[in-house]
């Protein structure tokens, strides 16, 4: 009887902790650095604002935080980047326009050098075998 008390008690204590470990996520601290990964900082080379300590990207900061305590969305804060500082400002510009030209050259380029190594492959193993 005692045994199976333990055993009760036990499992209703891991319970609780595993679901206080899950709880206790906030929503918005994991939106806040998805958005401070997706804007670059403008004076910044390569970097995000999330990466960045400019005084401008702490300005950003504070901006993407002011944006969603007024129950703005992603993209609309995103747009309001895009729309002051253009869309270099992006961290991964959209796939459409002239910037399709970003995501299809790494996969062209990658896949031409692969054929000419295979070819330059093929005929250096044919020149030994002869």
């Amino acid at each position: 009887m005692f045994i199976k008390f333990k055993f009760n008690l036990i499992t209703i204590l891991i319970t609780f902790a595993i679901i206080g470990c899950i709880t206790n996520v906030s929503e918005n601290n994991n939106r806040n650095y998805d958005l401070y990964s997706k804007i670059m900082c403008p004076v910044c080379d390569g970097q995000t604002i999330g990466e960045s300590q400019a005084s401008i990207s702490n300005d950003m900061k504070n901006i993407i935080d002011l944006q969603i305590s007024e129950g703005k969305t992603d993209s609309e804060i995103l747009l309001y980047f895009e729309e002051r500082y253009g869309t270099e400002i992006l961290a991964s510009p959209p796939s459409e326009g002239v910037n399709i030209i970003v995501w299809i050259a790494p996969i062209i380029l990658l896949t031409s050098a692969f054929i000419i190594f295979l070819s330059w492959l093929r005929h250096s193993t044919k020149r030994q075998v002869q």
